[in-house]
């Protein structure tokens, strides 16, 4: 099984790869086991993470998972 640094790292990577306005989508146990505690404190790192890379975060709790979008803003990549 992969560890909390395993998946940060390997999510890092993709989101570092994807452009303009293309998203991710993970799951909440992927979240919960990536950004370590559960509920609010693994979105809150996951929200933190997002931004180091340029991305937003959002949560669907209806699907239960999570989405890293990346929008540039008009004029180029931020």
């Amino acid at each position: 099984m992969e560890t909390r640094e395993d998946y940060q790292l390997r999510l890092a990577s993709i989101l570092d790869d994807i452009g303009a306005d293309q998203q991710v989508i993970i799951r909440d146990r992927v979240i919960e086991h990536a950004f370590g505690g559960n509920g609010a404190l693994a979105l809150a790192e996951a929200a933190v993470f997002a931004r180091a890379h340029g991305c937003t975060f959002r949560y669907n709790r209806i699907k239960q998972q999570g989405v890293f979008i990346r929008a540039y803003p008009a004029g180029g990549r931020a």
